[in-house]
């Protein structure tokens, strides 16, 4: 009897343990931390590294889960090829691929996952890709300020 009360323990301890290390959803975050003009800079940047043919539509997500940005955020990017939105204006079938519910049109997501301050005016940047395969789906990019202007230093695997 005593084993078995032992054993039941455990496991009520490993099973708190693990949902605690193992949160079911990430937490949102606040997207207004991601709304800068360095991210602007750095998303206007990435649309321009797709290969032939490009996407129609890029779905934006913040954080470790998938927090949207703010329509005010977004409207920076009007005019934009290919096309900004909310990555909650998308629904991902089971077919592993993105589309806008409004319109059906396929696109991908661009999901700034973290940034860190390497030195005053330098940022490194955590990025996936939902187009690409697991494991080779997320780079870092170095984003300097330079003349009052964010740039794309470089970009690498993460």
């Amino acid at each position: 009897m005593r084993p078995a009360v032992i054993i039941i323990a455990l496991a009520v301890l490993g099973g708190l343990w693990w949902r605690h290390a193992h949160p079911a959803h990430p937490a949102p975050v606040n997207a207004s931390i991601y709304e800068t003009d360095m991210m602007a800079s750095l998303v206007r940047e990435i649309l321009t590294e797709f290969p032939s043919p490009p996407p129609t539509i890029c779905f934006l997500a913040f954080g470790d889960g998938t927090t949207s940005p703010s329509q005010e955020f977004i409207a920076r990017f009007a005019g934009c090829q290919p096309a900004v939105r909310r990555c909650g204006s998308a629904v991902s079938p089971p077919v592993g691929k993105f589309f806008e519910t409004s319109t059906g049109k396929p696109g991908l997501v661009v999901h700034i996952i973290r940034f860190q301050k390497i030195i005053t005016g330098t940022f490194d940047v955590e990025v996936a890709f939902s187009n690409l395969p697991a494991g080779h789906d997320h780079f870092i990019y170095r984003v300097r300020q330079l003349g009052g202007e964010w740039q794309v230093k470089d970009r690498k695997p993460a």
